[in-house]
This record gives C-alpha cells, sequence and structure tokens, in this order.
C-alpha cells in the first residue's frame, strides 16, 4: 500500500503538463517562441548543473538531492523567460 502512495504526487504533476499544454496551444507564435526557449536555455543549464553535481558526488565532496536541481531549474526558467520576453518586446 505505501507504494501506491508514493505515486500520489504524480497527479498534480501530470494535472501541471496537461496545464501548461492547454495554456501553450492558446499562445500567438511569439509568445510560443519566447516559452520555448526559455524552456531550452533552462534545460541546458540544468543539464549543466546536473554534471557540475555528479562530477562533485563522484569526488565525494557534495551529493545532491532532488531539490538540489528542481529548485534552480525553475529559477533558470524564470530568468530566461523574463530575458527573452525582454529581448522580444
Amino acid at each position: 500500500m505505501s507504494r501506491w502512495l508514493a505515486l500520489v504526487p504524480i497527479l498534480p504533476m501530470m494535472c501541471f503538463v496537461v496545464a501548461m499544454v492547454r495554456a501553450v496551444r492558446k499562445m500567438d507564435e511569439l509568445q510560443r517562441r519566447i516559452c520555448f526557449e526559455s524552456v531550452a536555455v533552462s534545460f541546458l543549464l540544468t543539464v549543466v548543473l546536473t554534471l557540475v553535481f555528479a562530477g562533485l558526488d563522484s569526488t565525494g565532496i557534495y551529493r545532491a538531492s532532488y531539490d538540489d536541481v528542481a529548485t534552480p531549474m525553475m529559477a533558470f526558467w524564470a530568468c530566461a523567460y523574463i530575458f527573452s520576453s525582454w529581448r522580444y518586446r
């Protein structure tokens, strides 16, 4: 029973993904470009951060948890979105 309880956080995540897809489908072309550019930049910065954390973990200096990657990923996305929207104004 506790194994199934561990899957409960997936439900709000799936609702967020569905809501995001619906929002992107309603955007015009420029808004969609800004959104996808910011997602791409955030993805690349998160990959770099994950590789840094993997290197620190392999040397035994620091072991990162899920939260150590998720929070900066959202900050990367917010900064990239602000920069992209400023650039296209």
